[in-house]
């Protein structure tokens, strides 16, 4: 057998131009220091591109807790069960957050249960805190969650861990709109490659 055989492919990385983490950044450029919650893996090249803007940077990698068992049976009725954020993600109870950087963890998520995770994640944010995801509007996406490198203010480079694709499920505005409790869409970006890039905005509970 040669080497190899049998491990899916995974395609070279691709370098895509960014406008929401050009927008995120014009934000953060003159706003002081910032607390990010990053929910990907950690990357040492964001870490230190984030460091320019003086945050702390609290790592809660999602991206390895997918798919959420969030059904208690296969059966389309089975009642939504509430994941368990508190495990799942680990953050400190006086933890508080200026961003919160989903890249496209949304799009592997059914909309209840992202609904769950932006009512959890609330109690951490400061008002006006804000939350960058990337959603894709194409028929078929990644078979796997993207790994995301910043190589510029506005440049992202996308790393695929596999060339298999899988049906999209295109959440429309209107839909992350009523999911995104107390968030409002701040700045949307439709890039060439199918991308939406949002900056929802948290609004408070006041």
């Amino acid at each position: 057998m040669q080497a190899g055989a049998g491990r899916k492919s995974q395609p070279e990385p691709v370098v895509h131009s960014s406008l929401g983490l050009q927008a995120l950044c014009d934000r953060l450029e003159n706003a002081g220091s910032r607390s990010i919650l990053e929910l990907g893996p950690v990357r040492s090249g964001n870490l230190e591109f984030w460091s320019r803007f003086g945050p702390s940077i609290f790592i809660a990698d999602l991206r390895s807790n997918l798919p959420l068992p969030v059904q208690a049976s296969e059966s389309e009725d089975s009642e939504f069960v509430e994941p368990e954020w508190d495990r799942l993600l680990g953050l400190p109870s006086d933890g508080r957050y200026d961003v919160v950087l989903a890249w496209d963890l949304l799009n592997y998520m059914e909309l209840p249960a992202v609904s769950s995770l932006i009512k959890y994640l609330k109690r951490f944010c400061r008002p006006g805190a804000i939350f960058f995801a990337l959603i894709f509007d194409q028929k078929l996406m990644p078979g796997e969650i993207t790994i995301y490198g910043i190589t510029d203010s506005s440049h992202l480079r996308y790393e695929c861990p596999t060339s298999e694709m899988r049906p999209c499920p295109r959440h429309q505005p209107r839909a992350l709109g009523i999911v995104m409790s107390h968030f409002r869409t701040a700045d949307s970006f439709r890039l060439r490659n199918g991308v939406v890039e949002y900056l929802f905005e948290y609004e408070g509970e006041g």
